[in-house]
């Protein structure tokens, strides 16, 4: 486990994905997660992307949606790629 705070930063499409959510809920249990990230950025339950580096998933919404994020160890940031429902998320990811 990492100790202190790092920054985190929500990509523009991430963002627009959040705000799109079915749901307040939904909305509100990712922003949570987010914020948390800045003070544990793999916390249990995160799961490292095979074939991507540094990149992880958490589940969300009864398992039904994703955040998708970067972790820059070197600069102590997190990079927020995607949010979204588990079907669609992976759709167009770059390694």
């Amino acid at each position: 486990m990492e100790s202190g705070k790092w920054t985190t930063k929500i990509e523009r499409g991430a963002q627009r994905q959040l705000e799109s959510l079915p749901r307040l809920d939904l909305v509100k249990e990712a922003a949570e997660i987010i914020d948390d990230l800045a003070y544990e950025p793999v916390p249990s339950g995160a799961i490292a992307m095979r074939g991507y580096n540094n990149m992880h998933r958490l589940r969300f919404g009864s398992d039904a949606y994703r955040i998708v994020y970067r972790v820059d160890r070197k600069n102590r940031r997190i990079i927020v790629r995607v949010v979204g429902p588990r079907a669609t998320v992976y759709r167009g990811m770059k390694r």
